[in-house]
C-alpha cells in the first residue's frame, strides 16, 4: 500500500522511523535534532554556578555510592558465616541499587556519571567539555576517598583486616583476566548509558528518561554479579582509588592499572608508567602520577582537535551539561515542549485552617495505618529470621532488607496522594525545614507515626511474646565493636540518603517537567531504604526512622534498648536538616531566587 507508515512492526523497523521497535510510545510524530558536540574547551562554563553544582552533585553522590557499597562489604566480610550477612548478591545490588537511585537523584543536576570512566565514555563522544570532563572525574575521585574514609572511621581494625573494599586480581586468574573483566564490564555499563540517554530514542518516547537509571543500575548489579569472584569489580576507577587510597596496602596498589580499564591498558602500553608502585616508594609514585597525566591529555589531544566555541546554542539537553536556566534535565531529552514552572509558594508556618479540613485527619489516619503496617511487617520479618540458628534457612539479613524497602515502596505508592507518603518522623521533619508542610501538620503526622509504630510493634508481639522478648523485638542497639559515634554517623548518613532521595524524587521542577515522575517516585525512594539497610544492619540495626526505633523500644521495653536510643532520633533528624539544606540551598538555590 502507498502512503502508508510502518513506523511500528515488531522485527521491522525502517528508517526513518518515528518510534522504537515495539513501543508505539507517542501517536504523534516528535521532531529530532541530533544535540551539537560540545566544544573541547568550554570557558563559559567557569562563570557558571550550575557547572559548580554539578561538581558538587558528582561529590557528594560518589561520596554516598562508597559508603553505602564499602560498608556493605565490610558488614559481609566480617562473618564467618555469608548465611548471616546479606552475601555477594547483596553487596551487588548494593552497587546497582545505588546506581540506580542516585543516577535518578542526580541526572538533572550533573548527569549521574558517578564513575570517570562514564566521564571518559560520554567525553569521548561530544557530550561534554574537556574542563566538565576533568571537574567531574576529580570530584567523584574525591567524594570516593571521603566515603571509603568514613567507612574506615566506623572501625578501623575491620576495615584493614577485611581488605578495605579494595579491588585486586583474585587468586587463580591472571591480570590478563582481570583486565578482560574490567574492559567488558565497563562497556555493559557504558553502553547501557548510551543507549538509555540517547536523544533521539527520548525525542520519540518521554518514558525512556524518567526509566533510564533502572536499565544502567541493573548493568552495574549484573556485572557485579558476574565479577566479583575475579576482580570484587571496579568499572568505576573512582571506587577503586578510593578503596585502595584508604586502605593502602601494597597489594591495593599492585594490580590497580587493571581498573583503570581500556584507559589504563593505553597509557600502560604507551610506556609511560609501569605496575603502579608500592606505597613505600613514593618519590617514584610521584613521577608516575605526573607522566600518566602527562600521557593521559596527549591521549585527548591526540584524539580530538581544540573547535571553536559555538554561538548561540541551545544547550539544554546534553549528557553532562546542564545550564541554567535549564528546560530539561541532563541527558533526558524528557519533553520536546517547555513546561510552565513555579516554584510552590513556602507553606505557613501555623496553618490554622487545617483544623477544620476532613483531609489534614484523613492525612493523620493515613499515616497512622501506614506506620503501622511497616512495623507490623519489618519487626515480624526480623523476628522470623532471629528465631532460626540457621540464617540459611530464613530470608536472611538480605529478607530484612527488603522488607523494609519493599514496604516503604509500596506505603509511599498507596499514601502519597493522601498524606504525602511520609511514614517517618525524619522525612516529615526534613520537609518541614523545607516548608513543604506546616508545623502542626508536622507534629500531627509524627505523633500519628509513632503511635502506628507502637501499635504495629505491639501486635508482633501479641504473636509470640516469649520469642519476642528473648530475640530483643526489633529494637536499634549499638553493634558489639561499634562506638556510640559510629551508630550516630551511620544514622546521619543512612538518613541523608533516604530524605534526599525523597527530595530529589518529588522535586515539583522535575514533576513539572514529566508528568510520570510522581508515579515512579516511590521506587527510587524504597530502594534508599533497601540499599540503607543492606549497609548498616550490621552497624544499628538501621534506624533512620524515629517512629520505627521508638515503637520497636517501647514494646520490647528493656534497659539496653533505651541506652542508645537517642541516637535514632538525633542522627536522623540530624541527616534529615543535612538533605534538605543540600537540596534547598546547593541543589535548588531557593534562598538566592527572587
Amino acid at each position: 500500500m502507498e502512503n502508508k507508515e510502518e513506523d511500528v512492526r515488531v522485527g521491522a523497523n525502517k528508517f526513518h522511523e518515528h518510534q522504537p521497535i515495539g513501543t508505539a510510545a507517542q501517536s504523534q510524530d516528535k521532531d529530532y535534532k541530533e544535540p551539537p558536540p560540545a566544544p573541547l574547551i568550554d570557558a563559559a562554563e567557569f562563570a557558571s554556578w550550575s557547572f559548580y553544582r554539578a561538581g558538587i552533585a558528582e561529590f557528594i553522590a560518589t561520596f554516598l555510592f562508597l559508603y553505602i557499597t564499602v560498608l556493605t562489604v565490610m558488614g559481609v566480610s566480617k562473618s564467618d558465616s555469608k548465611c548471616a550477612t546479606v552475601g555477594i548478591q547483596g553487596i551487588a545490588w548494593a552497587f546497582g541499587g545505588m546506581i540506580f537511585a542516585l543516577v535518578y537523584c542526580t541526572a538533572g543536576i550533573s548527569g549521574g556519571h558517578i564513575n570517570p570512566a562514564v566521564t571518559f565514555g560520554l567525553f569521548l563522544a561530544r557530550k561534554l567539555s574537556l574542563n566538565r570532563a576533568v571537574f567531574y572525574m576529580v570530584m567523584q575521585c574525591l567524594g570516593a576517598i571521603c566515603g571509603a574514609g568514613v567507612v574506615k572511621g566506623f572501625g578501623k581494625s575491620l576495615y584493614m583486616s577485611k581488605g578495605g573494599g579494595a579491588n585486586v586480581v583474585a587468586h587463580g586468574y591472571t591480570k590478563g583476566s582481570g583486565l578482560g573483566a574490567e574492559i567488558v564490564g565497563t562497556f555493559v555499563l557504558v553502553y547501557t548509558v548510551f543507549s538509555a540517554t540517547d536523544a533521539k530514542r527520548s525525542a520519540r518516547d518521554s518514558h525512556v528518561p524518567i526509566l533510564a537509571p533502572l536499565p544502567i543500575g541493573f548493568a552495574v548489579f549484573l556485572v557485579h554479579l558476574a565479577t566479583i569472584p575475579i576482580t570484587g569489580t571496579g568499572i568505576n576507577p573512582a571506587r577503586s582509588l578510593g578503596a585502595a587510597i584508604i586502605y593502602n596496602k601494597s597489594h591495593a596498589w599492585d594490580d590497580h592499572v587493571s581498573f583503570l580499564g581500556v584507559l589504563g591498558r593505553a597509557i600502560h602500553r604507551g610506556g609511560a608508567c609501569g605496575s603502579l608502585p608500592s606505597s613505600g616508594d613514593q618519590s617514584n609514585s610521584v613521577q608516575v602520577q605526573v607522566k600518566t597525566l602527562i600521557s593521559f591529555f596527549n591521549l585527548l589531544l591526540f584524539l580530538f582537535g581544540f573547535r571553536k566555541k559555538m554561538e548561540n546554542k541551545e544547550e539544554d539537553v546534553r549528557v553532562g551539561a546542564n545550564k541554567f536556566p535549564e528546560h530539561q534535565p541532563i541527558g533526558t531529552a524528557a519533553q520536546s515542549q517547555d513546561k510552565d514552572y513555579k516554584e510552590p509558594p513556602p507553606a505557613p508556618l501555623i496553618d490554622a485552617a487545617e483544623f477544620a479540613s476532613w483531609s489534614f485527619y484523613r492525612a493523620g489516619i493515613a499515616e497512622f495505618i501506614a506506620t503501622f503496617l511497616f512495623l507490623y511487617i519489618t519487626v515480624l520479618t526480623v523476628m522470623g529470621v532471629s528465631k532460626s540458628d540457621s540464617k540459611c534457612s530464613t530470608v536472611g539479613i538480605q529478607g530484612i532488607a527488603w522488607a523494609f524497602g519493599g514496604m516503604i515502596f509500596a506505603l509511599v505508592y498507596c499514601t502519597a496522594g493522601i498524606s504525602g507518603g511520609h511514614i517517618n518522623p525524619a522525612v516529615t521533619f526534613g520537609l518541614f525545614l523545607a516548608r513543604k508542610l506546616s508545623l502542626n501538620r508536622a507534629v500531627f503526622y509524627m505523633v500519628m507515626q509513632c503511635l502506628g509504630a507502637i501499635c504495629g510493634a505491639g501486635v508482633v508481639k501479641g504473636f509470640g511474646k516469649s520469642l519476642y522478648m528473648s530475640k530483643g523485638g526489633g529494637a536499634n542497639v549499638v553493634a558489639h565493636g561499634y562506638t556510640k559515634g559510629s551508630g550516630l554517623g551511620a544514622e546521619i548518613i543512612g538518613t541523608f540518603v533516604l530524605v534526599y532521595t525523597v527530595f530529589s524524587a518529588t522535586d515539583a521542577k522535575r514533576s513539572a517537567r514529566d508528568s510520570h515522575v510522581p508515579i515512579l517516585a516511590p521506587l527510587p525512594i524504597g530502594f534508599a531504604v533497601f540499599l540503607v539497610h543492606l549497609a548498616t544492619i550490621p552497624v544499628t540495626g538501621t534506624g533512620i526512622n524515629p517512629a520505627r526505633s521508638l515503637g520497636a523500644a517501647i514494646i520490647y521495653n528493656k534497659s539496653h534498648a533505651w541506652d542508645d536510643h537517642w541516637i535514632f532520633w538525633v542522627g536522623p533528624f540530624i541527616g534529615a536538616a543535612l538533605a534538605a539544606l543540600y537540596h534547598q540551598v546547593v541543589i535548588r538555590a531557593i534562598p538566592f531566587k527572587k
